[in-house]
């Protein structure tokens, strides 16, 4: 439900922003990098220290989806208002501001899944289960785009969230989503878990632990620089293969296009826990990186749907592995003692690189070089190279520091026994 909403609500917005209220390539990009800064940084210095101190993960989620839930209601009424009395342009920028407001709240949510899902698995099965986490996400995905999809033009042009339903269609599943969460954990004694792992890792050496600690930083960096390459065209790329030459996609094209990635994603995702524990996490999470480095330069080979379809299913690909795969490496080097606050470090850099890539890269690249008289596809182009090469840079950073059998050590820390053992505690904390 959550990445059904996702699909359903964002898909279009950028171009909404872009073509129906008239802003520019980078002012459209503020979507993302101010609700990204305002989630991450709520996260790595709010959420993340709460999460820890009172092992409130479930009420997180609840009370975060519910918040967002309500704002945005209020966020389309404001728009609506400044739409009919001050024009496109405040309305949009209300859309953006009032979206950042939410994210303050809806941060909430996302650093208790990370550390919710990390509590109620072991290692050893982490990597299945996240597989079927991220492949079920990945149809609530395929289902959220393709409802935006008829719904973005129902009754005119951009009238989905003109009239408001794609407003209210995201608002009524984060309030579902958040009873179902609340309803069938209500009765789930949290830290009982959470303190049979803290016993278990406390008899880990000093070393290992600093090991990890550094290990884990030069993962964070490697992985927002991917982050910053990936990212800087997302929003850019729907402008793409909107354009009349070369793609000409309509709205019903670029719901194909954006499916093909979700279902590549699920695939991916499907097969990724079981390649990372038969090839290695590096190895596994290194073959995602590279393809986010190969995809933007194939997009400028695409001269119709059919091919940009298959194109881009390699950037679902992609995004599976980096998101299962990504998740396991970060779970491995996070001690349980200090999951909410470095679950929210992880979280923050992701979302940052998610945020700003657009504005201070792919939004500048390419508003400047369509100002000096370059075609939009031509500039759009110039963005998917930058891309590639930032990428690039954040996958040799991250075949270099990580080590195969360092992530292998600090899976090891928690034998199968004592992760047994935890499953039994679990079970036993469990009322129906």
């Amino acid at each position: 439900m959550a990445m059904a909403r996702r699909g359903l609500f964002y898909t279009f917005l950028a171009l909404y922003l872009r073509i129906g209220l008239g802003l520019s390539v980078t002012a459209t990009t503020l979507l993302a990098s101010l609700t990204m800064i305002m989630n991450s940084s709520s996260q790595a210095f709010l959420w993340g220290k709460i999460s820890d101190k009172y092992q409130a993960r479930t009420s997180l989620v609840v009370i975060g989806e519910t918040i967002a839930a309500l704002g945005y209601i209020l966020v389309y009424f404001v728009h609506v208002i400044l739409l009919e009395s001050s024009g496109p342009a405040s309305a949009a920028y209300s859309i953006i501001a009032g979206l950042t407001l939410l994210e303050f709240f809806w941060s909430m949510s996302n650093l208790g899944w990370s550390a919710l899902i990390s509590d109620l698995t072991t290692s050893h099965e982490r990597g299945k289960l996240m597989s079927v986490i991220s492949s079920i996400g990945g149809v609530g995905r395929i289902v959220g785009i393709t409802v935006s999809g008829v719904l973005y033009n129902w009754g005119g042009d951009a009238a989905g969230f003109k009239s408001g339903i794609l407003f209210y269609f995201a608002s009524a599943i984060m309030l579902i989503s958040a009873f179902i969460l609340w309803f069938s954990t209500r009765s789930l004694k949290q830290s009982s878990i959470t303190r049979h792992e803290q016993a278990t890792l406390s008899r880990q050496s000093r070393s290992s632990k600093k090991s990890s600690s550094r290990i884990f930083y030069w993962f964070l960096a490697s992985i927002f620089i991917v982050g910053l390459g990936i990212y800087s065209i997302l929003q850019i790329f729907v402008f793409y293969v909107e354009l009349d030459s070369p793609i000409g996609a309509t709205s019903f094209d670029i719901v194909m296009i954006r499916n093909s990635a979700s279902v590549a994603t699920i695939i991916a995702s499907l097969l990724a826990g079981t390649l990372a524990d038969k090839f290695g996490r590096k190895n596994a999470l290194g073959l995602g990186l590279f393809l986010a480095v190969i995809t933007p330069i194939l997009y400028m080979l695409a001269r119709d749907v059919t091919q940009m379809v298959v194109i881009n299913s390699l950037s679902g690909i992609s995004m599976g592995l980096i998101t299962v795969v990504g998740y396991l490496v970060a779970a491995d080097l996070i001690s349980a003692e200090h999951r909410g606050r470095l679950f929210g470090r992880y979280n923050a850099v992701t979302y940052i690189s998610f945020g700003v890539a657009g504005t201070f890269i792919g939004g500048p690249i390419a508003d400047y070089l369509i100002q000096a008289g370059t075609t939009e596809a031509l500039a759009y182009v110039a963005t998917f190279q930058v891309a590639s090469g930032v990428t690039l840079v954040g996958f040799i950073l991250f075949m270099l520091k990580m080590k195969s059998a360092q992530l292998n050590l600090f899976q090891s820390h928690v034998s199968p026994i004592n992760e047994d053992r935890a499953r039994i505690s679990l079970t036993e904390h469990a009322q129906d």
